[in-house]
């Protein structure tokens, strides 16, 4: 008999077999996304950072106001023409969407919710503190959906 099969005889061999199997497969994976660099918990850095991000999103898009969510996980731009632009963390990315309308908009002390046209971008409730009235007010110079 030979060595490999005398130690799978022993009782519960197998299981701790399959168990240590799946122990070095988990640390692969776990090594294998460190290496790649996935996931972690994106964060919008500061304002330069979110200027950047909005000019990606839409070439030329030079923003001259920005609030930051208190969290970091989205902003609100504000360019000279006065279009404004929503970003928000998506997964380990950001996504942006210039917002056409305020009927989206809900106010509710320090907190903006804000939600597009688009269904795929979702809504989002960004922490703005005191920034928060200033910025649904001047949402309401969108106008409404048509």
């Amino acid at each position: 008999m030979s060595p490999l099969t005398a130690l799978l005889a022993l009782p519960g061999a197998a299981i701790a077999l399959q168990a240590a199997g799946s122990l070095v497969a988990v640390l692969l994976v776990f090594m294998l996304v460190n290496a790649l660099d996935l996931g972690g918990d994106v964060r919008i850095a500061d304002e330069a950072e979110a200027r950047a991000l909005a000019n990606q999103a839409s070439c030329g898009f030079d923003p001259v106001d920005v609030a930051l969510d208190r969290a970091r996980i989205g902003a609100l731009l504000r360019n000279r023409a006065g279009e404004v632009m929503l970003i928000r963390r998506h997964g380990a990315r950001f996504a942006a969407r210039v917002l056409t309308s305020h009927a989206g908009a809900r106010l509710d002390r320090g907190f903006l919710t804000l939600s597009t046209d688009d269904t795929h971008f979702g809504s989002i409730t960004l922490d703005l503190g005191d920034k928060a009235q200033v910025w649904a007010a001047s949402l309401r110079r969108l106008g409404a959906r048509a």
